[in-house]
């Protein structure tokens, strides 16, 4: 199934469109004085109302299911405000910071956007995640992913079509993808983690270790190491881009909403598709699998002196032949 969700972006589209122009000499029922969202943008007729606040700025209010759960917060970030009424089921993007206007016309398209591809009982929490993607959008740290990001990513979207996907459905495999997140470990089964680290195959059998806890494991986990061999390839033949393996991972979900928590993924680690990726080709070799013990090489945190910290080392895995494992064995172990 191929699902189009458009990615946040900045354009030039909306610079001379002004839909809060002359909404003040409205009358309307609506929460703030307003005017529905015409019909070229809202095909689907959803609750969307465009509105200025009670201090006068461009708003757009969100009507919602009164079956839909209400435990996710509201996003925040600069600029903007966003807040709820959760008794009469609404949710009000507020422009705070005139010079942002143009952002937030933005934001607020994009966000009617999604709202036609969702069905009506995920409204909210689609808004949200879209927020959510927004406010990373926004904190505009730093531009597009390093090779060595790139090859990490591309072994974790490798580990979630080969494994997550294939013992769960797309919504549990989306779940399971905590290492975003900044969990301890990239996937996360119940007791059983999987973490997920990329090699430049046989001539650099080394694999970074980024802290002292992250190979430790209690006796009562279980904690498998999943190495995904990632080369630079020299043609379209050999290799793709990191974008195209954000793609054919995306087609593997069931369902719009769950894109939408997959990019939010995609941008907790700094991936944004309007970055330019068509210079660098990938290629996929080896996965090797090894059951991570308390025998595995690694360093025992308990054992650091309390003036270390922020270890950082590698771990040669030719040496760690004792502890490897069949992918399908990994997997049947998951299955239990």
């Amino acid at each position: 199934m191929t699902l189009t969700v458009r990615e946040p972006m900045m354009t030039n589209q909306t610079t001379e469109f002004n839909p809060w122009k002359g909404i003040r000499d409205i009358s309307s029922n609506a929460y703030y004085a307003s005017r529905s969202v015409d019909e070229l943008l809202n095909p689907q007729q959803r609750d969307l109302h465009w509105s200025l606040n009670e201090t006068g700025n461009p708003a757009l209010l969100i009507g919602y299911g009164v079956r839909e759960r209400c435990t996710d917060p509201m996003p925040r970030f600069k600029g903007i405000t966003t807040g709820e009424d959760r008794s009469r089921h609404l949710i009000v993007i507020a422009l705070q910071d005139s010079a942002m206007r143009e952002a937030f016309l933005k934001v607020c398209l994009d966000i009617i956007a999604v709202l036609q591809t969702i069905p009506e009982d995920g409204q909210r929490h689609a808004v949200i995640l879209r927020l959510e993607r927004w406010a990373y959008f926004f904190r505009g740290v730093k531009k597009g992913l390093t090779d060595e990001e790139q090859k990490g990513l591309i072994a974790e979207l490798t580990c979630f079509k080969n494994v997550a996907l294939r013992i769960l459905g797309s919504k549990a495999a989306l779940q399971s993808w905590v290492g975003p997140q900044r969990s301890p470990h990239d996937f996360v089964f119940g007791q059983t983690s999987i973490e997920v680290k990329s090699n430049r195959g046989s001539g650099t059998p080394s694999i970074t270790v980024s802290s002292s806890s992250q190979l430790s494991v209690n006796d009562d986990e279980t904690l498998y190491l999943y190495v995904v061999e990632v080369n630079q390839a020299v043609s379209q033949t050999e290799g793709h881009t990191l974008t195209d393996y954000v793609h054919h991972a995306r087609e593997s979900l069931e369902s719009p909403l769950e894109a939408l928590e997959f990019d939010l993924r995609l941008s907790q680690v700094g991936y944004d598709e309007t970055d330019d990726y068509s210079n660098t080709l990938w290629s996929i070799g080896i996965i090797r699998c090894f059951a991570v013990t308390q025998d595995f090489p690694h360093i025992k945190e308990g054992l650091l002196n309390p003036a270390i910290s922020h270890v950082t080392y590698k771990v040669n895995i030719n040496y760690c032949n004792q502890f490897e494992i069949s992918e399908n064995k990994m997997l049947d172990s998951l299955r239990k």
